[in-house]
């Protein structure tokens, strides 16, 4: 085979024309071998706005050519989806923490509830408000009793130091101060009454109870309230209902 010394297009050796371009050839046409990169084509063979190109072996690699240059490398973008991801998120967190802070109207904190005196031997409770109920209203007849206790037939005044030497497993505080669980005990205490407020660990139920030597031990559980403190105990809805747990109640004999 061998190359035509017009066009270069590869021919059969025994071609005395080019079938492509009509070149006649007066010699025999450049071998293949020698024609590597198109060696002797005329520049006017070439695609318009090509250079000319040099008599050179062809590397098959691609040319710098000014006029079919590479694409310029652009900097990598910022708003990648990696990028666009992260900032979605911090923006769904901003948004959530302002709407948290916002009372919507389908949302906003109900008011204190004196909810209905319940029955120690109620049974099983279904809810999880109820089983928080529950311990503090037991919490509550705990605290109750020592107040009782200490206080004796008179009623005399009690100090928290008093209580706390009593009930080490409670913590005694001021009335004026709230409960923050049932372990707090937020206590008033004067002459002829004693009044207690227990948190649930909700801190939306709240356990109130009262003791005087003249009416005895009374009770009172809320929903919804903001500030669980003895000071804040409501004037009504008092029952002589202990509520808490069967097992916190006396027996047959007094124990």
């Amino acid at each position: 085979m061998n190359r035509c010394s017009g066009c270069g297009y590869i021919v059969p050796a025994s071609w005395t024309e080019c079938r492509k371009c009509g070149t006649r050839f007066a010699a025999a046409p450049v071998p293949v071998a020698a024609a590597i990169g198109f060696a002797g084509a005329p520049d006017d063979a070439l695609i318009a706005g090509a250079r000319p190109r040099a008599v050179v072996p062809d590397t098959m690699l691609p040319r710098d050519d000014p006029l079919v240059g590479r694409a310029p490398v652009q900097p990598p973008s910022r708003f990648n989806a990696k990028n666009i991801g992260v900032a979605a998120i911090a923006a769904v967190i901003v948004i959530a923490g302002v709407y948290s802070a916002i009372p919507l109207g389908g949302h906003a904190k109900q008011p204190p509830t004196v909810l209905a005196p319940r029955s120690p031997a109620a049974g099983i409770p279904t809810t999880l408000s109820d089983v928080v109920r529950i311990a503090a209203e037991s919490a509550r007849h705990t605290a109750l009793t020592t107040v009782v206790a200490a206080a004796g037939a008179t009623g005399a005044p009690l100090t928290l130091e008093q209580l706390a030497s009593e009930q080490p497993n409670y913590q005694w505080i001021a009335g004026a101060e709230p409960s923050t669980t049932n372990t707090v005990i937020s206590l008033t205490s004067g002459t002829g009454i004693d009044v207690i407020a227990v948190s649930g660990t909700d801190r939306d139920i709240c356990a109130f109870g009262r003791w005087s030597p003249a009416i005895g031990t009374e009770y009172v559980t809320m929903a919804h309230v903001d500030n669980c403190s003895a000071t804040n105990a409501p004037t009504n809805g008092w029952s002589s209902q202990p509520g808490g747990r069967a097992q916190d109640l006396p027996g047959p004999d007094g124990f």
